[in-house]
Order: structure tokens, then sequence, then C-alpha cells
């Protein structure tokens, strides 16, 4: 192997090797805690777990090949450990806190990746991921200080739990985070206009359902239409 070639692989050999000793780390600490370290010192083991996890997870799926089941298998295996130590780490955190929202955001992400997984050979989707999704997202970060990437994930796995279960506050929730969607110049890649009819879709579905219009956000003109059609 060339120099270059040794050099552009050793990011990637890096991040394995501290990988494998965070895991010894944590499960060192969990077998017989250093004195004076305790459950701190597991939260701490936890958290720097996950966040190598998340980040060989985010390098590997941007150049996944999803014809490679080797590859495949090993981001969702990494996916689910991420999954799984950082809900533990969830369990730990002061309720509420900076580290346990951005803890929650995380899985919340990567709750939602594995139930709307596409890759060859994925398992049936687990609602239990989708509630997890959802959740976690919402407690995660308020409406008035979410980021692009939030809200697209929030906005996608509230409408396909309301595909599943319709309640009002989900409902509610899905307008919500699609008007939040809309203030981004690209609306998260779906599209203003595919949005905004989605959510005018959603208003009316709710008015038809409750026998009410829903005539507080729809465009004039679009209203002006369907008065139209109502007397032809």
């Amino acid at each position: 192997m060339s120099d270059l070639a040794e050099r552009a692989a050793s990011p990637d050999q890096d991040l394995d090797a501290a990988i494998e000793q965070a895991r010894t780390a944590l499960s060192a600490a969990l077998r017989v805690p250093e004195p004076g370290g305790g459950p701190r010192q597991v939260t701490q083991a936890r958290a720097h777990l996950a966040g190598l996890l998340y980040q060989r997870l985010t390098r590997a799926s941007a150049r996944l090949d999803h014809d490679d089941p080797a590859a495949v298998a090993a981001v969702r295996a990494d996916r689910n450990e991420a999954i799984a130590v950082s809900s533990a780490l969830l369990y730990e955190l002061p309720s509420g806190g900076p580290a346990w929202r951005d803890v929650a955001l995380m899985v919340g992400r990567l709750s939602y990746d594995r139930y709307r997984d596409a890759w060859p050979g994925a398992a049936q989707p687990d609602p239990d991921d989708l509630d997890a999704a959802c959740d976690l997202l919402m407690r995660g970060v308020p409406s008035d200080e979410s980021d692009e990437r939030t809200a697209l994930y929030l906005f996608q796995a509230l409408r396909d739990r309301r595909r599943l279960l319709a309640t009002r506050t989900d409902s509610d929730a899905l307008v919500t985070w699609g008007r939040r969607l809309l203030s981004f110049p690209e609306a998260g890649g779906l599209g203003r206009g595919s949005l905004h009819n989605m959510l005018e879709a959603e208003l009316l579905t709710r008015a038809e359902s409750r026998g009410r219009a829903a005539t507080w956000w729809i465009p004039r003109q679009r209203l002006a239409a369907c008065h139209y059609r109502g007397r032809r």
C-alpha cells in the first residue's frame, strides 16, 4: 500500500481503534468501577462510546454501497449498538438537561432511520422505533429552536405514525412541525409546494372528520377553488 493510501485509511482505522478502546473502558467501568468513579464513570464511558459510534455510523452511511451486504450489516450493527448505548445513557443523565436533549435527538434520529431502513435485507419496521423517534425528538428540542434536519425528521416520523394510528395530538404536532419546516428555504428537501400540499391535505382531512372548515390556513385562492367545485 502506498503512503498516500495509508494516510487515507488511517482516520477510519484510528476511529475503529478508539471504539474498541471505548468498549473496553465501558465494560471495565460496569464490571469494576474505579474508586471514586461510580455511576459517573459509567455515564462518561457510555457517552464517549456513543459519540464515537455515531461518528463512524455517519461516515459509513454517507459512502455506503447498498449492494455490499457486509457493509450494510456493519452499519446496522453500529446503529443498533449506538441506540442501545445511548438509550441507557438517557436514564443516567439529568432529564431535560442540555446533555439529555442532545442524546435524545441522536436516539430519535437513529430510531427513525432504523424504522425506515430501506437497505436490502431490512427487518420489518418496528412501531416501537417510530414511537421512540417521535417522542424523543419532540422532547429533545422545542419548535422555536429546531434546525432544518430535526424538523424534517420530526415531520416525517409524525407523518408515518399518523398513518398507523391517527390521533389529535400527532395531527397538531404534524402541522406545527410542517409549518416550522416551511420556514426553511428548501423545506428539508421536500419542496415547499409539496410540503404545503401535504399540510393542506392534513388540515382538510381533520376538518372533514370533525365537520368543521379549516379556513384559517388554507390559501385564499385554493379555498375559492374548493368553493367553486362545491357549487358544481
